[in-house]
C-alpha cells in the first residue's frame, strides 16, 4: 500500500456526554497527538460526504458513508442486531489516518480510500464510494489469486468471481446449473484472502464480482443506507462464527425436522392421507413429516389463496380430529402451505383489504397475473397485518398443526409501483416495492416467530421458507431451493445451491428432492441419485415420485439411515446454534491453504466427521473424487482409503460415495423395533462408532429433549465428550459430561462402542477387566455387514475405555 508523504491534517473532537470516556471521535482538522481511548463511533468527514467506523470486540468493522446529496438513508434491515460496543481505540496521523480498535483490526483513510487490516497485514483495500445514476455504492479491489464465496442462492462455480449478481430475490422456474439469480440473495461475500464483505442493504441491486473489471468488486443500491460490514478470520469456520454474532445463529429446531417428509403435489382428501400414510407404513419407510399442498384450503388452487381455512368439509369433515389422529396414533407432523396474496372472493379477502399493500392512490392494489388468479399482497411490515394473518393461522395451530410452508413469499410477483407502510418500524414515509422486496420474506419469518414465541411458546417453530435475507437463519427458517428443475442439470446445481447459502448463514437450506418442475417421464435413477443425496442434507424432503424395485429398496435403505444419523445429525443443530457452523461444509471449511480442496466442490463435508460426493451424471458407476489428507473410511464397507489425492470410487445405483474422516465420532440410532418416527428415539441407548486413528481426535455429542423451548438459555441438555486415540493394537476413549448431575439411579446411558475393525475381545473400563458378555457383533442394515461392539455404562462419572484390537 502506498503512503502518501504529506502530512494530513487530524484534528478529533471528543463528544463527552457527562462521562470520562469518549464514545464519538470526529477525524477533521490538524492534529498531532494520538487520541486513545473508548469509543463506539469515530467519524471522518470527507470532501462529500461522512464516514462513520464502528469496531466491535469481535474481528469486525463496522462502515457507514452518507452522502451530502443523498437523502434515502432509511435502514429497514434487521440483519444486525448487536450494537457495537464502547471498545478501546487509538486513532493516529502519521502519513495516513488510522483507527485502531482493541482486537488489532484497523482502518486506514488514505487519499480517500480505505484499508482495512488485521494486524499489519492488509486485507481489504481501496474502498471507495460511488454514485452512478439513481445507484450508490462501494467498490473494492481484489487480489490476484483472490476467491470469493457465497452471496446467496446462485446456481454457479463456488468461486463467484467473474459473476454479475442481481440482489433481488426472484423465483425461477425450472432452473438448472447456471442459474444465476433465484429465490434468496445474501449480499454476503467470502474472500479466500481472508475476510468478508456484507452489504446492510436489502434494496434493489447487484454485486460485480469482478465481471466488469476483474479486479473489482463493486455492490450498488437503489436506496437505504449504504452500510458495509468487514468480517475478519483465517478460515470459513472464523468467519462464519464472527458474522453469525453480529446477525444471529439459527435456533434448535424440534428433532423431527431430521426425519423423512412426504411431500407431493395434491392431498385432495382425507382419506387420501390417511392412504398416503399408511403406505408408507406398509413399505416400512419411517416418516415424521406430511405437507399439505394448496388443496387443503380450496379443490382448486385457482381463485381460492387467500382462504387459508378449510373450506371442502366433504372431503375434510373433521381437520381437527385428522390433525390429532396423525400426530397422536402415527406420529406424523402436519405442515401446511400459505402464500402472502389474499386473491379476490376468497373466505378472508373482505377483512383483508385494510391490510394489503397499496398503489400510489393509496388504496390496495390488485395483482393481475398472478398464476391462482387476481389478488392483493398483504402488507407484512404493518402490525395489524401480521396480527390479522396470525388470527388464521393461530386457529389451524390449535387444530394440531405442527408446522409452516411459506410459498411465494420473494414476492413472486411484486410490482415496482406497489408501496408499503414501515410506520411500525420508525419509518415515516411509504417505501416502494424496490426497496423492500429482499426483506419481504424475511419479516413475514420474524412474524412467525415472534408470534409462535409469545403464543405458541411450548413448540419450536417449523418454518419452509424459500426466500429471505441475512439474519432470516434467527427467526428459524427451513429454506428450499425454489423450482429446481427435475433434471440431472437440475440435479447438478444442488450441491452448489447449498453451499453457497450455508456459507452465506443460511445453514438449513435443502431442495425438493427429486426436483419439483416435472421433465417429461420419470427418470427412476435421477431420483433415486437425489434421494442419496439429500439424505445428506438438513432437511429430507422428497418431492413425491412412485419408485418401483430396485430403486424402491434404494431409496428405502437411504431413508433408514437417515434416521440411523439422527444423533450425529441432531449434533450439528447445537452447532449451528452456539457456534454458527453450518451443516454442510466445503472441504476447504478449516482452511484455504489446500488447493485442490478449493476446485472439489461438488464434494462436501457433512459435518466435521463424513465427506459426501454426490453422483450428479446419469448412468455413472463411478466418479472420481477428492480426499483431503489423512486416512478415509468407507461409511458403506469400513474399507480405508489414504487421502490427499484424487481416487476413481466405485458408485453403482445402490452407492453414494461416503467416507468418515479417520479418528472420527459417529453416534447412531439402532433399534430392535421397526424405526417409524423420530419420536420413538431413546437417546439413553446409543451407539458410538469409532473409526481409528494414531492421531488424537475429539467429538463432542449433544442431545436434550428435542422440542423444548429455550433449552440453550436453560441449560437443559448435555454434551457428552468423547475423546480417542489408537496407539498399535489399543484404542483409547475417554468419556466425560457436562452435565453429571442429571444421573442417578433413574438415569443412566448405554454406550455401544463400534469399531469397523475386527476386536480381540479384551477391554478394560477405568483399569477393570469387562466380561465377555460386554462384546457383541451388530448388523448394520445399511452397510449390509456386522460391526463388533463394547457395551459400556455410563453414569455420569468420567470413564476410560481401553479396547485391544485384533
Amino acid at each position: 500500500m502506498e503512503i502518501s508523504k504529506g502530512r494530513i491534517s487530524l484534528a478529533i473532537l471528543l463528544m463527552v456526554a457527562g462521562t470520562l470516556h469518549a464514545q464519538q471521535v470526529i477525524v477533521n482538522t490538524v492534529g498531532k497527538d494520538p487520541f486513545v481511548g473508548k469509543t463506539t463511533e469515530v467519524v471522518y468527514k470527507a470532501k462529500e460526504g461522512t464516514w462513520t467506523f464502528q469496531g466491535f470486540n469481535n474481528a469486525v468493522i463496522k462502515t457507514t458513508y452518507k452522502p451530502a446529496d443523498y437523502s434515502r438513508n432509511e435502514q429497514i434491515s434487521d440483519a444486525v442486531t448487536v450494537k457495537p460496543p464502547a471498545v478501546g481505540t487509538k486513532v493516529t496521523v502519521a502519513q495516513s489516518q488510522t483507527v485502531e480498535w482493541d482486537n488489532l483490526t484497523s482502518v486506514v483513510v488514505q487519499r480517500e480510500k480505505l484499508y482495512y487490516k488485521t494486524g499489519k497485514e492488509v486485507k481489504v483495500k481501496s474502498a471507495s464510494y460511488f454514485a452512478q445514476g439513481d445507484t450508490r455504492g462501494f467498490r473494492f479491489q481484489l487480489f490476484n489469486d483472490e476467491q470469493i464465496f457465497g452471496g446467496g442462492e446462485r446456481a454457479v462455480a463456488m468461486n463467484r468471481r467473474g459473476h454479475r449478481f442481481n440482489l433481488y430475490n426472484t423465483a425461477s422456474p425450472d432452473y438448472g446449473l447456471g442459474a444465476e439469480n433465484l429465490n434468496f440473495s445474501v449480499p454476503f461475500f467470502i474472500s479466500s484472502a481472508g475476510y468478508a464483505l456484507f452489504f446492510d442493504n436489502p434494496s434493489k441491486g447487484y454485486a460485480d464480482l469482478g465481471l466488469t473489471d476483474k479486479n473489482t468488486l463493486e455492490a450498488g443500491f437503489s436506496s437505504g443506507e449504504l452500510t458495509y460490514y468487514v468480517v475478519f478470520g483465517k478460515n470459513l469456520d472464523e468467519i462464519m462464527a464472527n458474522y453469525s454474532s453480529i446477525t444471529g445463529r439459527q435456533p434448535l429446531p424440534p428433532r423431527w425436522v431430521f426425519g423423512n417428509f412426504v411431500s407431493r403435489s395434491g392431498y385432495r382428501s382425507e382419506e387420501q392421507v390417511h392412504q398416503v400414510v399408511g403406505k408408507m407404513r406398509q413399505d416400512n419407510f419411517p416418516v415424521d413429516g406430511l405437507l399439505f399442498d394448496p388443496s387443503w384450503f380450496g379443490d382448486n388452487v385457482k381463485g381460492s389463496m387467500g382462504n387459508i381455512d378449510w373450506v371442502n368439509m366433504q372431503k375434510w369433515p373433521n381437520p381437527k380430529q385428522m390433525l390429532t389422529d396423525l400426530r397422536t396414533k402415527d406420529n406424523v407432523k402436519s405442515v401446511l402451505i400459505t402464500e402472502p396474496y389474499i386473491l379476490q372472493n376468497t373466505k378472508t379477502y373482505a377483512e383483508a383489504t385494510p391490510f394489503l399493500a397499496t398503489g400510489a392512490d393509496g388504496g390496495p392494489m390488485m395483482v393481475p397475473d398472478l398464476s391462482y388468479g387476481t389478488g392483493g399482497l398483504l402488507d407484512i411490515f404493518r402490525k395489524q397485518s401480521q396480527d390479522f394473518i396470525w388470527k388464521s393461522y393461530k386457529k389451524q395451530v390449535a387444530n394440531g398443526v405442527s408446522g409452516w410452508w411459506l410459498d411465494l413469499a420473494e414476492p413472486e410477483k411484486h410490482p415496482a409501483s406497489m408501496m408499503h407502510n414501515l410506520k411500525d418500524y420508525g419509518v415515516a414515509l411509504p417505501m416502494g416495492a424496490d426497496e423492500v422486496h429482499n426483506v419481504y420474506a424475511h419479516y413475514f419469518s420474524k412474524m412467525f416467530f415472534e408470534k409462535y414465541s409469545s403464543d405458541v411458546s411450548d413448540q419450536r417453530l417449523f418454518l419452509l421458507n424459500r426466500s429471505g435475507f441475512a439474519g432470516s437463519q434467527r427467526y428459524g427458517v427451513l429454506p428450499w431451493s425454489g423450482d429446481v428443475a427435475r433434471s440431472w442439470a437440475g440435479l447438478k446445481s444442488q450441491p452448489l445451491v447449498l453451499l453457497g447459502m450455508s456459507l452465506s448463514g443460511l445453514p438449513y437450506i435443502h431442495s425438493d428432492a427429486g426436483g419439483f418442475a416435472a421433465a417429461e417421464g420419470a427418470d427412476p435413477e435421477l431420483y433415486t441419485r437425489w434421494l442419496q443425496f439429500a439424505a445428506f442434507t438438513p432437511v429430507f424432503r422428497p418431492s413425491g415420485t412412485t419408485l418401483e424395485e430396485p430403486y424402491k429398496s434404494i431409496a428405502g435403505n437411504y431413508t433408514k439411515l437417515r434416521y440411523q444419523l439422527l444423533p450425529y445429525n441432531y449434533s450439528l443443530s447445537y452447532d449451528q446454534a452456539v457456534w454458527g457452523r453450518p451443516l454442510m461444509r466445503p472441504l476447504y471449511y478449516y482452511s484455504f491453504a489446500d488447493s485442490v480442496a478449493l476446485k472439489a466442490e461438488d464434494e462436501y463435508l457433512w459435518g466435521d466427521n463424513l465427506l459426501v460426493a454426490p453422483i450428479t451424471s446419469q448412468g455413472a458407476t463411478a466418479r472420481m473424487l477428492y480426499l483431503p489428507a489423512g486416512k478415509w473410511y468407507s461409511l458403506a464397507n469400513n474399507s480405508v482409503t489414504d487421502g490427499g489425492k484424487y481416487i476413481n470410487q466405485p458408485a453403482d445405483i445402490k452407492q453414494l460415495p461416503v467416507f468418515v474422516r479417520e479418528g472420527g465420532f459417529v453416534p447412531l440410532w439402532f433399534s430392535k423395533d421397526t424405526i417409524k418416527s423420530t419420536e420413538t428415539f431413546n437417546s439413553k441407548d446409543i451407539t458410538i462408532r469409532y473409526y481409528p486413528s494414531a492421531y488424537a481426535s475429539t467429538y463432542v455429542w449433544y442431545d436434550d429433549d428435542g422440542s423444548s423451548t429455550r433449552t440453550l438459555e436453560r441449560a437443559d441438555y448435555e454434551l457428552v465428550t468423547f475423546k480417542g486415540i489408537t496407539e498399535g493394537k489399543k484404542v483409547t476413549i475417554d468419556i466425560a459430561t457436562n452435565n453429571p448431575n442429571q444421573y442417578g439411579k433413574k438415569f443412566k446411558r448405554t454406550f455401544r462402542f463400534e469399531l469397523p475393525v475386527a476386536l480381540a475381545g479384551v477391554a478394560t473400563v477405568n483399569g477393570k477387566p469387562v466380561d465377555a458378555g460386554s462384546f457383541g457383533k451388530q448388523p448394520d442394515p445399511f452397510q449390509q455387514l456386522s460391526n463388533e461392539f463394547l457395551t459400556v455404562e455410563f453414569n455420569g462419572k468420567p470413564v476410560k475405555v481401553e479396547i485391544t484390537l485384533k
